[in-house]
C-alpha cells in the first residue's frame, strides 16, 4: 500500500516511498489552480481526525470520514499579531504542535510554537 498507493491516497509525507510528492489526480490543473485558497504544505492525522492550521490564525480538526469540523481554536489573533504558519502541525505525545513564521512588522510576539491538546483543543503552548 505504501509503495503503490491508490491515486486518491496520500498516506505519508511526499505520498510515496520514493519521495516524488506527485499526485496522479487531475481535478486541480493549470487552468483552475489560481482559484484555490492558499494551504499549508502538510496536515496531521491523529485517529479519525485531520488536523491543520489555517491562515486566519486558527488550528482545527476535521472528522476524516465526514469532513465535519470537530473543533477549532484561535492560536493568536491575526489582526493583532499577523504571521503565517510555515508548515502544517505535527502530533507529538498527543499534542498538536504548530509554529508560526516571524513577520518583521508583527515583531517577536507573533513568532511562536504552540501546542494544543488533540481533542478538544485547549491552549498549552508557550511563546518563544
Amino acid at each position: 500500500m505504501h509503495e503503490n498507493p491508490a491515486p486518491g491516497d496520500w498516506l505519508m509525507w511526499r505520498r510515496t516511498q520514493n519521495g516524488w510528492g506527485y499526485s496522479p489526480l487531475d481535478q486541480i490543473n493549470r487552468d483552475n489552480i489560481r482559484g484555490l485558497v492558499q494551504v499549508n504544505r502538510s496536515a496531521a492525522i491523529y485517529g479519525n481526525l485531520i488536523i491543520d492550521t489555517a491562515n486566519d490564525g486558527y488550528v482545527y480538526a476535521l472528522d476524516a470520514q465526514t469532513g465535519r469540523l470537530v473543533w477549532e481554536t484561535e492560536i493568536l489573533n491575526l489582526q493583532e499579531l499577523p504571521a503565517r504558519h510555515s508548515t502544517g502541525p505535527i502530533i507529538a505525545t498527543g499534542m498538536v504542535v504548530s509554529g508560526r513564521s516571524c513577520r518583521p512588522w508583527a515583531g517577536p510576539e507573533a513568532c511562536i510554537i504552540a501546542a494544543h491538546d488533540r481533542a478538544p483543543a485547549r491552549r498549552c503552548g508557550a511563546r518563544g
